[in-house]
């Protein structure tokens, strides 16, 4: 896609962007925040849906972060993200419930990078609060359509993809307390559809690319305090 393009009336990031955004992938490593400077958390379940063309070992780090601070996290085991495929969709749902009762019916926490926080929208609205307590998006496109640089691997997967995700129900508030982190500097996701009229008080703005945004330190940060509230 060509810098300035334009899809569902959204323009792409410009392709510079796409270039910081592979030397923050290769070369960004900051510390995470020290868990003793944060809230604590009650040990419920957190379960962690990576980004899109990547698979639980991606999510690993933020992973051990969340459980640093007393959350009990999880990865998803369904291999790589290829998009809501319908194979996947009921993989997911089923690892909700499986994570649910194993905690002794407690609903469970979900945090999405990229498309796995898409996944996991949608996942808070069909499952509802019995299942769900919580659900934070990083980076992730919750207006779509949307423009992005990725959209010529996407668009061969679009016929595979399930026909019952409704996109105007991933821009609504979820039926459970939220958390949308976004960057102004991302070079994947147009900026403006990572967040919704509807989010304002539930949206945190930080720096940096898209492609590390599940180790930016101010993510980090904010996603403990709002999973510890």
């Amino acid at each position: 896609m060509e810098a300035g393009a334009v899809f569902g009336g959204v323009a792409a990031p410009p392709r510079r962007l796409l270039v910081t955004e592979l030397r923050a992938l290769a070369t960004w490593r900051p510390p995470s925040p020290d868990p003793r400077s944060l809230p604590r958390g009650d040990g419920g379940p957190v379960l962690v849906l990576p980004a899109f063309l990547t698979a639980d070992a991606f999510t690993a780090p933020l992973r051990r972060f969340l459980d640093a601070c007393g959350h009990r996290s999880h990865g998803w085991r369904l291999g790589v993200n290829w998009g809501p495929t319908p194979a996947l969709l009921a993989g997911l749902a089923s690892r909700l419930r499986r994570l649910s009762d194993e905690a002794g019916g407690v609903p469970v926490a979900l945090v999405g990078v990229s498309l796995g926080g898409l996944l996991a929208r949608h996942l808070a609205h069909a499952a509802g609060p019995l299942l769900v307590r919580h659900v934070a998006t990083l980076g992730s496109p919750l207006r779509l359509p949307t423009a992005s640089p990725l959209a010529p691997i996407v668009r061969p997967l679009l016929p595979r993809y399930a026909r019952d995700v409704d996109l105007a129900r991933l821009a609504a508030p979820p039926p459970v307390p939220a958390t949308v982190i976004w960057t102004r500097d991302d070079g994947i996701i147009a900026p403006c559809s990572c967040v919704t009229d509807d989010d304002a008080g539930d949206r945190f703005e930080v720096g940096g690319a898209h492609m590390v945004i599940a180790r930016n330190p101010a993510a980090l940060a904010i996603l403990a305090r709002r999973l510890a509230a």
